[in-house]
């Protein structure tokens, strides 16, 4: 049924007042410590279509998304137990110590991350209007891809639920069905390129010395003092390991996504411990996925080739499509594009750490859009515009707007990398 249909709008005002009971954290909690998109932003149906520069066309776009939020992951849900058990006689924790995320759960979609993409597919077709207006579903014009997991592949229906609600054959909502494929994640260069690169598995996921060695730091400098205070404060014994602070943090963010509530493992930390044992993740992320090794700067180089190659196919005739929608995972997303000032070490002040700008943490939370805009402006000058969440990202030496052959310029040799040399090992 068509969005501006009486019946839709008390649909949608129903899932609404759902979504703000599911996320009622969002209006008292800290942006800071959030995994999820603000609910005010995650689910507005108010807006407004994009303006194009001055003689410029919206001729294709490409889109790389998140999967919406989701339940623990096996090692996370593995160790909750492990929580379960040291805080079982902390008195504090008598009404939550137990670990309720189920094994058979895990990396699943909870309902609010079932509805995240699909808001994304209705704010994709307000915020495109000019380029979705009379644009029929077709397999060979607009390309849905995904990860071989279940969160990925949920959401991407989800969010092609969204995008053509209204404007399909199907029942009275008028549904489209659509096709999307995927490739085995052992094999997916462009989509999962961590997970089916031999060589950054055997030297960067694990074996990785540098980052064994600031993480070490890192536990000994500031998280032991954090167990030490948690041990005496709530009488455990034996006392808290270190290891398992960060790990209060994660949970303490699954119980605000997953049950809105802040009383339980968030209420164990201080806001600064909070900020202090989501820095672990920070600097776990840095040396086995971003900048920490120079391995994850090429690693994401199918993708780049692959969309390259999509743009110039469309636009120089060789191809019909006007639209690749992905749906992938926070790592795959960074892509080099995000740089910090300076390098994440296990000897940051508590000073620099709040100065910490880029980290998938604060940067890729779940649902989140990284949209390319290809434009062809008069003279057949061709630019693209690169947004996260809808918000423009500036080009580093080249703008918001970014003439083609310069960006091409930019990406140097990750266009065209050969993959397989790379990551073969040894």
């Amino acid at each position: 049924m068509p969005i501006h249909d009486p019946t839709f709008r008390s649909e949608m005002s129903e899932k609404l007042e759902m979504l703000s009971e599911l996320t009622e954290f969002d209006r008292h909690d800290d942006t800071r410590f959030r995994t999820c998109e603000d609910a005010k932003t995650a689910f507005s149906l108010d807006i407004k279509p994009i303006s194009y520069p001055d003689k410029c066309e919206l001729k294709q776009l490409n889109l790389l998304t998140r999967h919406g939020s989701r339940w623990p992951d096996p090692t996370s849900i593995t160790i909750f137990d492990e929580l379960e058990k040291v805080f079982s006689n902390v008195s504090v924790a008598k009404e939550w110590y137990k670990n309720p995320f189920p094994m058979r759960k895990n990396f699943q979609l909870i309902k609010r991350g079932e509805i995240e993409p699909y808001f994304d597919g209705l704010q994709c077709r307000k915020r495109y209007k000019k380029f979705w207006d009379g644009v029929k579903y077709d397999p060979e014009v607009i390309k849905f891809q995904s990860t071989q997991t279940s969160r990925t592949g949920a959401s991407i229906m989800s969010f092609s639920e969204g995008l053509f609600n209204g404007y399909g054959p199907l029942d009275t909502c008028k549904s489209q069905p659509i096709f999307y494929w995927n490739v085995p994640t052992d094999q997916d260069a462009e989509l999962s390129p961590f997970s089916s690169c031999r060589r950054w598995n055997e030297t960067v996921g694990s074996n990785n010395t540098l980052h064994d060695e600031q993480v070490y730091e890192y536990g000994n400098k500031t998280l032991a003092p954090i167990a030490k205070r948690l041990s005496e404060d709530y009488h455990i014994s034996p006392p808290l390991d270190a290891r398992l602070v960060p790990h209060i943090f994660n949970n303490c963010q699954f119980w605000l996504t997953v049950y809105n509530r802040t009383d339980a493992w968030c209420s164990l930390l201080s806001p600064k411990e909070l900020l202090l044992s989501r820095y672990y993740w920070e600097l776990d992320f840095y040396y086995r996925f971003s900048y920490g090794s120079p391995l994850n700067l090429r690693i994401g180089c199918r993708y780049v080739t692959r969309l390259v190659e999509g743009v110039e196919g469309y636009l120089y005739g060789n191809s019909t499509v006007i639209a690749d929608l992905k749906n992938t995972h926070g790592l795959t997303m960074t892509m080099g594009l995000f740089k910090n000032d300076f390098p994440l070490t296990g000897d940051l002040t508590f000073e620099q750490i709040q100065n910490v700008v880029y980290s998938e943490w604060q940067l890729i939370h779940w649902s989140s859009t990284l949209y390319f805009e290809i434009y062809k402006c008069s003279g057949d000058h061709i630019y693209i515009r690169i947004l996260l969440d809808f918000k423009p990202f500036y080009i580093p030496d080249c703008g918001e707007y970014c003439e083609w052959n310069k960006f091409k310029k930019i990406l140097g040799d990750k266009i065209g990398c050969v993959y397989e040399k790379m990551c073969t090992y040894p």
